[in-house]
């Protein structure tokens, strides 16, 4: 959910689980805010640039502060991952080298 200081309303964009549509908490592997497809694609809704990158999608596509009681967040996954660097992973380290 989205909401903009001094606008009314606020922008809900909601993943719901379906057919290739894995929410997280949902098994899979997905954690809580991660939302992806089985078929491929991945996003993980607590790096900020991933929710800025949602929020300004649907801003784009003409979503307004307070007009609709929420957005389907799938019509903007492919697009978003397309504008994200791929998330920087740990990598583990041998101590012994």
């Amino acid at each position: 959910m989205f909401a903009r200081e001094g606008s009314p309303g606020v922008i809900r964009v909601v993943f719901a689980s379906g057919p290739d549509h894995v929410v997280g908490g949902g098994g899979w592997g997905a954690h809580d805010g991660g939302v992806g497809r089985i078929s491929g694609g991945y996003l993980n809704l607590h790096r900020p640039a991933a929710a800025r990158a949602l929020l300004e999608e649907a801003l784009a596509d003409g979503t307004r502060f307070g007009h609709a009681p929420h957005v389907d967040g799938w019509r903007f996954l492919d697009t978003v991952l397309t504008r994200l660097p791929p998330e920087a992973r740990e990598t583990s380290r041998d101590p012994s080298t």
